[in-house]
């Protein structure tokens, strides 16, 4: 355990490769890694095979060890006296020279003598480790030992002190993470770090007393009610030495508070476990041990459950708690955590909108902190958004997009909202297409506000990752993701989390998704299927597997027609994803018609958001290759498009010409996406194109070179294929009949072929799209 100590290393290290004839002393209470601190800084000097590791010094059974424990040598002959009083009490010279037979050579590295568990450094063991380091520097040794306290004042100018005081959360974190093998909630850790004082074998007890959902947050957890075995013994000096009106001063303090004074630099922490000590010594004189007042189940309760997202707590779903105690701010945290979650809202979709006895006034609680403060057009347009987003979320639909947008605009500028809600706001303004207007809300909203709850710190998280998936950000969704999930590990498995992930991993790392199956399923809304499919179709489709992206492209449409990607963005992929897994013009009947709802132009105004329509009227143009709408799309947009929308038109172009015989033209387009990818972090495209074009290749090879064909070949090659012959195709095309058997033999060597029976049968099996529609 020696996260955090950077300071206490290179201190550590320095001493051990020094020549000044002085004794180490690392001083700390018993737990806090001395022991562990002094292994590893020895070891990162190169003293791993030269140091030696003496144990239990001041017993009457020492003995020595290698640094790795793998050997071992009995040194009681040489055990230390009760009192030591002149140096002929105890034989520094021969110890010494016992443990340097036993270590042989040692190594290369410095030598160290790591005296461990010391104990109390008293007047006698500080003679008995003085003697030992006057030998010791005559022979080549250092001397670094560990005590939990010293008691000898003053001591002496050839002894150097390092304190080894608590760690702070982060390496605490890593501690136990490193220890349990399980994900421990972040604010979980810091109530662990202030019950140990940051002492991490203190850390590891309390939290091996506690359930997996206490760890992970899911159920709360403010401290301790007894005191373990390791902080008894940690604490056994200090709680010894405690005068009975300090212990009962210590026994009356509060626990929920962290103490910390500084004096000269150093940091004084009060040792809460050692108060529970006092409070135990104090309930045993008085015949009883005071029990902590842990609340009731009461609306206030549930409302702080919700809050934290101890969700594990809840006596049954969200819904029913309201239910049983109707209460405005209690709906408001149910319906909002629900919403955030994805969990369906209430247990029935025929039953009211919310448990009667709660009144209209809970949206207010939804969207602010104080609801008092707003203006009531924008609470009467609260109302109207919570309505329709909860709607949404049973049939996947809405209603009235135009009306939901003016809404939203009215209540996005009030101050003091909640952040639960405008983590609703900026998905409702995503699936409309407004990811200038989400990021301005998150903007806006995104100063430092005291009193933050776990789920709107968590909210603000989710809603972030979001846009970052809309934008095409997809470290940041991952950074964002990982940030809310150190605070609550059960958010991995919030489907909203998963289908972010698996999006995300696919783009940064082309990993394939692994399963479509949803942890609990039959307990999620429409909205947040509909919007998980939508995800998993998007990996799907950057790795190359455009038939699941169908599949799961027109479910996730099916199921929510206005998902968090935009209905142009989703739209635009399984087009795409149809384009690359069936024969040109090949849209398909059930994919078709959830094409045919018109998009309005406010769904398309922001530049990436309209770099996408462009790119789906292109999919869908079928005016040959090279593509004079993807051509237009790429050179000529209407607004300047980011990184990743440029992958998705080169990579879409690419695949739309591979397919339609335009090899050429389509291997240019990927080549420069392949580029671009690994420039902007995306290098996960790069398995779907190579997937991509291994396929082409085993389906016909390099395919006929349709594109090179200019206007007038094209046009002759149409007549020729349906029938037409060579004086038909001269009269038609105002050319004489030599010029059409020029062109038509040009034709055929471009294509690879021989003759007119050879296009006809290429015309067949393998089509361009010009040809097709002709």
């Amino acid at each position: 355990m020696v996260h955090g100590r950077d300071r206490e290393l290179r201190v550590i290290g320095h001493f051990a490769t020094d020549l000044d004839p002085t004794v180490l002393v690392v001083r700390g209470l018993s737990g806090i890694g001395k022991t562990s601190t002094v292994l590893h800084a020895l070891k990162q000097v190169g003293a791993g095979s030269s140091a030696v590791r003496v144990v239990r010094p001041c017993s009457s059974r020492p003995s020595a060890h290698d640094l790795d424990n793998n050997r071992r040598i009995d040194l009681s002959a040489w055990s230390v006296p009760e009192h030591l009083e002149h140096d002929a009490d105890f034989d520094a010279a021969g110890f010494l020279r016992a443990i340097s037979v036993w270590a042989g050579d040692g190594g290369s590295g410095p030598r160290v003598l790591f005296v461990d568990d010391v104990g109390v450094l008293t007047p006698e063991r500080a003679r008995w480790l003085q003697y030992l380091a006057d030998e010791a520097y005559g022979q080549d040794w250092r001397v670094i030992a560990a005590v939990r306290s010293i008691t000898v004042d003053p001591l002496s100018d050839d002894v150097e002190v390092l304190d080894l005081g608590p760690i702070d959360r982060m390496p605490l974190r890593r501690v136990l993470a490193a220890e349990l093998s399980f994900p421990v909630a972040a604010d979980v850790v810091e109530h662990l770090r202030w019950w140990s004082a940051g002492n991490p074998r203190l850390a590891l007890e309390l939290a091996g007393s506690l359930s997996a959902a206490e760890l992970r947050g899911d159920v709360s957890w403010a401290g301790p009610e007894t005191v373990g075995s390791a902080a008894r013994r940690a604490y056994r000096a200090m709680l010894a030495g405690l005068d009975p009106a300090t212990m009962t001063a210590l026994a009356a303090a509060p626990l929920g508070d962290v103490s910390v004074v500084r004096r000269e630099g150093r940091s004084t922490v009060r040792h809460p476990l050692l108060a529970l000590l006092c409070r135990e010594v104090c309930g045993a004189a008085d015949g009883g041990t005071p029990v902590p007042d842990r609340g009731g189940a009461g609306p206030g309760a549930v409302a702080a459950m919700l809050d934290g997202l101890h969700l594990d707590e809840l006596p049954a779903r969200a819904w029913a708690a309201v239910a049983a105690a109707p209460d405005p701010y209690l709906a408001a945290r149910a319906v909002g955590v629900s919403l955030l979650t994805g969990r369906a809202w209430r247990d029935h979709l025929d039953g009211p909108l919310v448990p009667d006895g709660v009144g209209p006034g809970w949206t207010d609680h939804l969207w602010w902190r104080e609801p008092a403060a707003v203006g009531e057009a924008a609470r009467a347009a609260g109302v109207r958004v919570a309505e329709a987003l909860l709607g949404l979320e049973d049939t996947g639909d809405l209603p009235d997009p135009v009306a939901l947008r003016a809404d939203l605009r009215q209540i996005g500028p009030t101050p003091g909202q909640d952040w639960v809600g405008v983590g609703i706001q900026v998905r409702a303004l995503l699936a409309l297409g407004d990811v200038v207007g989400a990021r301005g809300l998150l903007a806006d909203h995104s100063g430092a506000t005291p009193g933050r709850t776990v789920a709107e710190i968590v909210a603000r998280d989710v809603a972030a990752a979001r846009v970052a998936a809309f934008d095409g950000r997809a470290a940041d969704v991952r950074t964002h993701l990982a940030h809310a999930t150190e605070l609550r590990p059960s958010v991995e498995e919030w489907l909203p989390a998963r289908g972010m992930r698996v999006s995300a991993d696919a783009v940064v790392d082309g990993t394939a998704p692994a399963s479509t199956m949803p942890a609990q399923a039959g307990s999620w809304s429409a909205r947040v299927l509909g919007e998980y499919a939508a995800d998993l179709g998007a990996a799907h489709l950057v790795v190359g597997q455009a038939e699941g992206a169908v599949a799961l492209l027109t479910i996730a449409l099916e199921h929510c027609a206005w998902p968090y990607r935009g209905r142009v963005q989703v739209r635009c992929d399984l087009v795409e994803a149809v384009m690359a897994s069936t024969p040109p013009g090949n849209v398909g009947p059930r994919a078709q018609r959830l094409l045919d709802p018109p998009v309005a132009p406010e769904e398309r105004s922001a530049p990436d958001v309209a770099a996408a329509y462009c790119r789906l009227n292109a999919l869908l143009a079928d005016d040959g290759t090279p593509s004079a709408a993807f051509e237009a799309a790429l050179h000529t947009p209407a607004a300047p498009m980011s990184p990743w929308q440029r992958v998705r038109m080169l990579v879409a172009y690419g695949r739309y010409a591979v397919t339609r015989g335009g090899r050429s033209t389509g291997d240019a387009m990927l080549d420069e996406a392949r580029t671009l990818v690994r420039l902007a972090g995306m290098a996960g495209w790069l398995r779907g194109i190579d997937a991509f074009l291994a396929d082409a290749d085993a389906s016909g090879g390099t395919g006929p070179e349709w594109e090179v064909l200019g206007r007038h070949e094209r046009e002759m090659v149409k007549l020729a294929v349906h029938g037409a012959t060579n004086s038909q195709i001269a009269q038609a095309t105002f050319v004489s009949e030599r010029t059409v058997v020029n062109r038509l033999r040009r034709a055929y060597a471009t294509l690879g072929i021989r003759d007119r029976r050879d296009l006809v049968r290429l015309a067949e099996t393998r089509p361009p799209a010009w040809l097709a529609g002709g």
